[in-house]
């Protein structure tokens, strides 16, 4: 099947497995093969599906010569194909190790079959959740807003202030009435106004550090997180550690039961060979068919145990790219932020475009007093 440069084989390959189509994806993956060597592309040819183009039915294959009294290397060979096959093909796995491999496993193996008791270690993952929570949040991590309104802290200052601007007030009244023998007058009554617009205009100018403050509170809450999600990532990885570990020395425990098995069966074979001269032929197939079945369980345990290990790195690799991605997306968000603010100090009121960043009404000074307060006015009372 020849190639169309201009197809995404990808996509193709996607679809027809969707659709349950193992042998269109099979072939897509072949042309697509073909196209990376072809456009010298840099991507990985794969081959997840091209056992779907082999019509070979071993199982029908193996049955035929196992009822025709086939030799033990003949059926091991045939069944090593089935293996590969089914192993190594995406859609056919369930047939590496069926009826039919236990049944041709008994064949080759003649009396009694090799049985390890030991209990394979299993991978638990404990903290898999917790890890998926915690990158849950932080890929959806909402944006900062601040009102002071809803500030504990501003709050404190508001009330603080109204009390020192009332007692300012009633300070500046009284001093002023004891110079007048009691007698109020406009004048007073502006000065002391004026010493309780102070602490409103004081309260105003605190807007741009609370905004600061919980802006940095928020960056600390979001900093937490991440170390928290850090320090559970190493301690999975700890104990996926020594969880291959275990994994390596139940392999090696098993491999030593197995030789010591096969040699048993080599020695009784030895014994039988001895008395019976005339079968030494027998004798050599069986070890033939020994070293075959060791080899196949070493070769099926080493892709079981690298496809837990790639299987693992790759989702520890779309974790850290989420990761990454979101510390990206929040590190352009608070550039912006701090920008609008060194932009609002700077130029002495809130521009429009700061003031779409930040929330809060365009137009608002830091120095004029009767413009702030009318700005206060409507952010405390929208």
């Amino acid at each position: 099947m020849s190639y169309n440069k201009d197809i995404d084989y990808q996509e193709k390959i996607n679809e027809a497995v969707k659709n349950g189509d193992y042998e269109g994806a099979a072939l897509y993956e072949k042309s697509r093969n073909e196209k990376i060597d072809a456009e010298n592309l840099d991507y990985e040819k794969t081959n997840r599906y091209s056992g779907w183009l082999d019509k070979t039915d071993y199982s029908a294959v193996l049955r035929e010569q196992m009822d025709s009294g086939a030799s033990r290397k003949t059926v091991a060979e045939t069944l090593g194909k089935r293996v590969n096959k089914a192993a190594g093909t995406d859609g056919l796995s369930q047939y590496a190790k069926d009826s039919v491999y236990d049944e041709a496993v008994r064949y080759i193996m003649g009396e009694g079959s090799f049985n390890y008791q030991g209990k394979e270690p299993q991978y638990e993952g404990k903290y898999d959740k917790k890890i998926d929570q915690l990158l849950g949040e932080l890929s959806n991590i909402k944006k900062f807003s601040y009102n002071p309104l809803n500030d504990e802290l501003y709050k404190y200052y508001k009330e603080e202030y109204q009390r020192e601007g009332e007692r300012a007030m009633e300070d500046v009244l009284g001093e002023l009435s004891t110079n007048t023998g009691g007698i109020a007058s406009s004048y007073a009554a502006a000065v002391a106004a004026q010493s309780r617009n102070y602490y409103n205009e004081k309260l105003t100018d605190k807007i741009p550090e609370l905004y600061q403050a919980a802006y940095e509170r928020y960056l600390d809450e979001l900093g937490l997180k991440e170390e928290n999600l850090k320090t559970l990532l190493d301690i999975r990885e700890d104990d996926y550690n020594i969880y291959k570990d275990s994994v390596s020395q139940y392999n090696k425990n098993r491999e030593f039961e197995y030789n010591k098995f096969l040699d048993e069966k080599d020695y009784e074979k030895y014994l039988r060979d001895e008395e019976r001269k005339d079968e030494e032929f027998e004798y050599e197939k069986f070890i033939d068919n020994r070293d075959y079945e060791y080899q196949k369980f070493i070769d099926n345990r080493d892709y079981e145990y690298q496809k837990s290990i790639d299987d693992r790195e790759h989702e520890d690799y779309i974790a850290e790219q989420k990761k990454e991605e979101a510390e990206r997306e929040n590190e352009n968000y608070w550039n912006r932020i701090k920008w609008a603010i060194e932009k609002w100090q700077t130029l002495g009121y809130l521009d429009e475009e700061s003031a779409e960043i930040l929330g809060l009404p365009a137009g608002l000074h830091t120095s004029d007093f009767d413009y702030k307060k009318a700005q206060a006015y409507k952010l405390y009372n929208k």
